[in-house]
């Protein structure tokens, strides 16, 4: 669908009369925005509000056609909300993927700047280029990738790092991108700008937050809010449509609403444990140097002086080193392939280039690097915090939620049958007790699932379990105190 989108709203760029309309309709101009979508994608703004515009239209005014015969002021309102769905759901699939990048690059803007500063202390502007497109991050190492190949056409790499960075749609990485190029590479600060850097990260944690809990209120609220409107509406027999709402719920606004980017942000218990094992050996490795050991016997004395998870890492070095006779540059790759943590990664990387140059000299940086892991530590557990929270909100609200169907799924049949006494015959004929309870059964499975994946859960299906359970649990003994009645 969005390749559609796309091709007709490359056609609606050459019209200079739809896009006076779309800039009509665009409301407040988003100039980075535009620019975005004009390089990305080879289309404004404008051009995309159009194509939204034509889209609501058409699908608007087959539904009123369809049906003006039953109702005129039904289709006419059907059709205008049809016309405003359809409309915000186009544009929105095009945008989504501006906001996504926004996202992305601001999350990882901090680990750019640090991988670039650290490199530029070592080596060339181009070298830390290259370092980073050889690096596995998001869209960003794809992109670097694409101004290595101009520079290797002969362009020069600050020229084209400059235009990289004005046309990012994340200001967080642009500003990244022009404090090392605007710097000198001897007296970059890197602390300052980290902890700048996390200050509008935590920022976007903020965000992220209000979104997890707008999907798990939702996710949970939507399965209830229907059951209660086909029960007192007279019509329960529409009970198996709450499944099939709360699968549209997740595929179309759980997709856009969840962050993705949380996955990135969320830390691993067993890496941040290796951040703190990387922290742990560049601080004594870079005190040793700093007395002016070599960099072999700084080894040494290092192991003897860290913790034994850091020190099992560590013997793999020592052995390649002292009983292999393997060059230290070349026993320090293996080192760091037991390391899955970018920073940690990234600070080894640069340390052993350090060691190449200067060992001396490189005491102090190590010592350097090793506060910066520490203060990347503070961040991550306290991100860590904030996840841990909303996933213990989420599992409450769950809960509570499968109870409340489950109560609501064997009080169903009652509110029905007593209908009978009230008014002298049911609303309805009687339903299947079993399509019931197999429909609300099933929107609490996906509920529980819906809110596990806004909350980066890996413990899905014990949640789905105890879920499940709780339902049962409350169908079982109200249906129990129905027949004590």
């Amino acid at each position: 669908m969005q390749s559609i989108i796309k091709h007709i709203a490359a056609e609606v760029e050459k019209c200079n009369f739809l896009l006076k309309i779309g800039k009509r309709f665009s409301g407040r101009y988003d100039k980075n925005l535009s620019r975005y979508l004009k390089i990305k994608f080879g289309f404004s703004l404008e051009a995309l509000i159009s194509t939204a515009l034509i889209f609501g239209l058409i699908f608007g005014s087959f539904t009123f056609l369809f049906l003006v015969n039953v109702d005129l002021l039904l289709a006419f309102v059907l059709a205008i909300l049809i016309f405003y769905v359809i409309f915000l759901l186009t544009k929105n699939s095009i945008i989504s993927i501006y906001k996504y990048e926004s996202v992305v690059l601001a999350s990882l803007a901090p680990l750019v700047f640090y991988e670039f500063s650290l490199n530029l202390e070592t080596s060339s502007i181009f070298e830390a280029i290259r370092s980073i497109s050889c690096s596995e991050h998001p869209i960003v190492s794809q992109d670097f990738r694409k101004v290595l190949g101009k520079i290797s056409l002969g362009q020069k790499p600050e020229k084209q790092l400059l235009s990289y960075a004005l046309i990012q749609p994340s200001n967080d990485l642009k500003t990244a991108i022009l404090t090392v190029l605007n710097a000198d590479k001897k007296v970059i600060d890197i602390g300052k700008y980290f902890k700048e850097a996390e200050n509008e990260q935590e920022k976007i944690s903020k965000e992220i937050e209000i979104k997890i809990l707008l999907i798990i209120v939702v996710s949970t609220f939507l399965p209830l809010l229907l059951t209660m409107i086909y029960v007192f509406w007279a019509s329960p027999w529409f009970i198996f449509t709450v499944p099939l709402a709360q699968i549209f719920f997740q595929i179309f606004l759980a997709r856009s609403y969840r962050m993705f980017i949380l996955e990135k942000l969320e830390t691993k218990r067993d890496t941040l444990s290796e951040l703190e094992e990387c922290a742990e050996f560049l601080e004594t490795y870079g005190r040793f140097l700093e007395l002016c050991y070599s960099p072999e016997v700084a080894l040494i004395k290092t192991i003897e002086n860290i913790s034994e998870r850091t020190r099992e890492k560590l013997r793999t070095i020592i052995k390649k080193v002292f009983f292999h006779l393997t060059p230290l540059n070349k026993a320090w790759s293996s080192f760091i392939i037991n390391f899955n943590h970018p920073y940690a990664v990234i600070s080894l990387k640069v340390v052993n280039r350090m060691l190449e140059q200067s060992s001396k000299a490189a005491g102090r940086k190590i010592l350097k690097i090793a506060a910066k892991l520490r203060e990347r530590i503070q961040v991550e557990r306290k991100r860590e915090t904030l996840i841990g929270a909303q996933r213990l909100k989420a599992k409450i609200i769950t809960i509570a939620s499968a109870l409340l169907l489950g109560f609501i799924a064997s009080l169903i049949p009652v509110i029905i049958y007593s209908s009978t006494f009230i008014f002298g015959e049911p609303w309805i004929y009687p339903m299947n007790n079993l399509l019931i309870t197999i429909s609300l059964l099933a929107a609490v499975v996906i509920m529980t699932y819906t809110n596990c994946k806004a909350t980066i859960d890996e413990n899905m299906r014990l949640h789905v379990i105890l879920a499940v359970l709780a339902y049962f649990l409350a169908y079982g003994v109200n249906s129990f105190l129905q027949h004590l009645i």
